[in-house]
């Protein structure tokens, strides 16, 4: 089995600023795409798990995988197998946001699930 990596455009080492962060994190779909990243105790995940949990069209995961990938959230790794294989992974950066997103899990527990009707 060969192992290749995709494109990663990230921009490591430069950070991410305010602006890019929030309209990033605003988007449809990428905090949840993140919180099922953070929360699983897989190392990687792969495209299919992440659309299945999600029940995401397979375009618009694409498009935001894609961003987190620019900017430095995920790593993206090719593998060259058929049926094609595509793993993505958490960066420290992204790590660092676990306490973030355990504290908002706590709240949605406390005041949201209800409401909200979250699961």
């Amino acid at each position: 089995m060969s192992k290749g990596k995709g494109s990663q455009g990230s921009k490591r080492g430069e950070g991410v600023d305010e602006s890019t962060l929030f309209s990033l994190l605003g988007k449809a779909h990428t905090l949840a795409i993140l919180n099922e990243i953070v929360t699983t105790d897989k190392q990687s995940i792969r495209f299919g798990e992440l659309q299945d949990s999600l029940e995401l069209s397979p375009n618009t995961l694409s498009r935001r995988l894609d961003e987190l990938v620019e900017v430095g959230f995920l790593e993206r790794t090719q593998y060259d197998e058929i049926p094609p294989r595509v793993e993505y992974e958490e960066t420290e950066m992204v790590n660092d946001l676990t306490p973030v997103f355990r504290g908002l899990e706590i709240w949605m527990e406390r005041h949201g699930s209800d409401q909200l009707e979250c699961s």
